[in-house]
């Protein structure tokens, strides 16, 4: 499985997120809490949103197949950055002679022109049956952008197909419809071939101005006998978040602040918490979706609930 980070907030240094913490995003890499397993690393990409850059609107993004930990351009970076915005994937792959290790495939993407970013936790079992069947609902331009080989690619793709206008920067309630009317297709395409089998979807999806996540696995714990996966651990695909005043370091760790007479104004959301301290975490329910958004100087949250 992938890890997965993104923030929406007050504008916060990067190398906090990535490197500083107990349980960062890069320490993750490595040293996992909610995996047994060890990641299978295929890469780290990035995009942020810094509202004092040249051309706000537009993300920083950054995408290398080496390691972050051992990444120095990363950490220089991250020391200089600091976005009011952030989507940030490793990429995890079970091991298969057709794995492509590739920028191509590495996570969050964003074509030309379009205002939507996404990242993808989970992996879609029996994708090359599917796929012609939701070719019928990517718009023709998309679909001859698809660059990469993952399934992950091919989410973003039909997506963004269900935006009335992909070039403009959509509200949190239009990408929450366009996010659910994609679950909906992915499964109506899968019952057209009878595929069964566990496949999560946690995605992640931001505009850069608003935040959408969801913990979702169709068919959840469904393997068939012979599957691989049965003889090693099955993936874990939780969702955690996070929200208050600040992320601020606090007699040696590191939580959100809270401030009794004032709304949240930051909001961190990853497949695990970034601390070891747990207590100002909360894990987001099975089959959920997940929207903030700044209203005026206030951050709104809104958790609902996914058919499953």
């Amino acid at each position: 499985m992938c890890r997965v980070l993104a923030y929406l907030g007050e504008p916060i240094s990067l190398e906090h997120l990535l490197f500083t913490t107990d349980s960062s995003l890069v320490r993750q890499t490595y040293s996992p809490r909610m995996m047994t397993g060890a990641l299978n690393l295929a890469g780290f990409g990035m995009a942020a949103w810094d509202a004092s850059s040249r051309a706000p609107e537009e993300p920083f993004i950054y995408r290398t197949t080496s390691m972050p930990v051992y990444d120095r351009n990363l950490r220089g970076l991250a020391q200089k950055i600091a976005p009011s915005c952030v989507v940030a994937h490793v990429r995890g792959v079970s091991w298969s002679p057709e794995a492509s290790i590739s920028e191509q495939n590495l996570h969050p993407f964003r074509y030309p022109g379009v205002s939507v970013t996404v990242a993808h936790n989970g992996h879609l079992r029996e994708f090359r049956e599917m796929r012609q069947d939701l070719l019928g609902f990517i718009k023709p331009p998309f679909a001859q952008l698809i660059d990469g080989t993952t399934d992950s690619e091919w989410l973003y793709a039909l997506l963004i197909s269900q935006l009335d206008d992909p070039y403009r920067s959509p509200d949190a309630e239009e990408l929450i419809e366009a996010t659910t009317r994609t679950l909906s297709i992915v499964r109506q395409v899968r019952e057209k071939h009878d595929i069964r089998t566990s496949s999560p979807a946690n995605l992640f999806i931001s505009t850069g101005r608003c935040l959408i996540a969801t913990r979702f696995s169709f068919d959840y714990g469904w393997y068939p006998d012979d599957d691989p996966l049965m003889e090693t651990d099955l993936p874990y695909v939780a969702l955690w978040y996070t929200a208050g005043e600040a992320y601020v370091e606090h007699d040696g760790e590191w939580m959100m602040s809270a401030a009794a007479d004032r709304e949240p104004r930051s909001l961190i959301i990853a497949s695990e918490p970034l601390t070891s301290d747990v207590s100002t975490w909360l894990e987001a329910p099975e089959y959920s979706i997940l929207g903030a958004w700044f209203d005026g100087e206030s951050l709104r949250l809104d958790v609902r609930e996914l058919a499953a």
